[in-house]
């Protein structure tokens, strides 16, 4: 049991290169999150999470048949992880585009006069379907794509926005009235989407299914939602997984426009901040999860080990020859977390030495921990000895060779 906590040292080294790898994964757990709540895919990798858990633990408690079993699963779990999410995975790659990744100014946007006059159009339709209690809910796209973030794309459209077209969308009747809407840039881009659903165990037993997909849409990106409820006839506003009911058409037009249109742009600081703050949750859970991560695989820097490895010379002058006694090889400690140490193969290792600058005589050549091929991850500790003796002599020439043959057979 004593090993098990000896495993967590205090000290370690935390280098720029570590925040930069904690920030990346970070970057790419908060995504996988996001795309994978609510699903049944989130479930399963929840267990897979777990497992891995109980493997790392049977490690450190020394549990050898525990240890093996789960080792084995771990061994194919790329494979299983790919038969396990393939149809999330086929969702993903099909909605990566770097059009929709790409910032806002290179966007086409629509004049503030079109803005406002689309923005009318649908402030006084949503009022005229929830007096007909015909259900809607309408996506608004802003700085984050939400295209990647959707369960069914629906049909483009790719229309202007007008009170008939929307109001032939949700009419009962028609095949895509149960879906949301997307808009981007001030038009209609698709009609029949189906979102992600909120979790969210606040929302009261009132709100039906369109209400918590559109809490789902908000709690993942910046879009806003608005929904037309067909039982109880009320229009209700989200942002950020925040719901608000609005009495008017006009004091619906004021949020969208405010929202939207926004007269004066914000500052980058404070748009920086807005994308920090929003999921602020998730983003934390995720950069916790990595940041232990990090601590159990690389974190703790004060394990040591050491090998005897092989000295090798290389860029050897033309004109020289190595002679003599030559140191050929040399302690290495190396100093690392357990688990890069137990995958550390100690007969790759070798002391490399450059002789391009060596003169005739016995020299010595200091070691740095650039002269050891030594994984990414790892640090060289020290070198006994630190630094290597060599003796070379010159090369005779041909004629001096032909001379020295000449007298040996002489001799002989």
């Amino acid at each position: 049991m004593t090993e098990f906590f000896d495993f967590f040292p205090l000290g370690w080294e935390f280098r720029w290169r570590d925040g930069i790898d904690i920030a990346c994964m970070a970057f790419v757990v908060y995504q996988a999150y996001i795309r994978f709540r609510g699903t049944q895919a989130a479930r399963i990798g929840v267990g897979l999470a777990v497992l891995g858990l109980f493997y790392f633990l049977a490690s450190q408690a020394g549990l050898f048949l525990t240890t093996w079993v789960l080792g084995g699963i771990w061994a194919a779990a790329f494979i299983l992880v790919v038969v396990v999410f393939q149809a999330e995975i086929r969702q993903i790659l099909e909605q990566v585009n770097p059009v929709l990744s790409t910032p806002k100014i290179f966007r086409r946007t629509p004049a503030e006069a079109r803005i406002a006059d689309f923005l009318v159009t649908i402030a006084d339709t949503c009022f005229s379907l929830a007096k007909k209690r015909h259900g809607a809910i309408l996506i608004f796209e802003r700085n984050d794509p939400i295209e990647p973030l959707l369960r069914s794309h629906g049909v483009r459209i790719d229309a202007e926005v007008s009170d008939l077209l929307l109001d032939n969308l949700f009419t009962p009747s028609s095949p895509l009235h149960d879906g949301a809407i997307y808009l981007r840039a001030g038009r209609i881009c698709r009609a029949g989407c189906i979102l992600p659903l909120s979790e969210s165990r606040s929302l009261p037993y009132t709100y039906g299914t369109r209400h918590r997909a559109a809490l789902g849409i908000t709690e993942r990106s910046d879009a806003l939602a608005v929904v037309v409820s067909e039982e109880r006839g009320a229009v209700s506003v989200v942002d950020r997984g925040g719901m608000v009911t609005l009495p008017g058409s006009s004091e619906l037009l004021t949020w969208l426009n405010l929202r939207l249109s926004g007269a004066k742009k914000r500052r980058s600081q404070w748009r920086w901040r807005d994308m920090l703050e929003a999921n602020i949750r998730p983003k934390l859970g995720a950069l916790a999860a990595v940041c232990i991560l990090w601590l159990i695989l690389v974190g703790p820097q004060n394990t040591e080990v050491g090998f005897a490895v092989p000295v090798v010379y290389y860029n050897i002058p033309g004109n020289l020859d190595m002679t003599g006694k030559n140191t050929q090889e040399v302690y290495l400690r190396v100093r690392g977390s357990r688990e890069l140490l137990a995958l550390l193969d100690p007969r790759g290792l070798r002391a490399q030495v450059d002789l391009s600058s060596a003169q005739a005589g016995r020299s010595r050549f200091p070691l740095t921990e650039h002269d050891v091929n030594i994984p990414l991850g790892l640090q060289v500790a020290g070198m006994d000895p630190s630094s290597v003796s060599v003796r070379l002599k010159e090369r005779p020439s041909p004629s001096e060779q032909t001379e020295q043959n000449g007298n040996t057979r002489q001799t002989s």
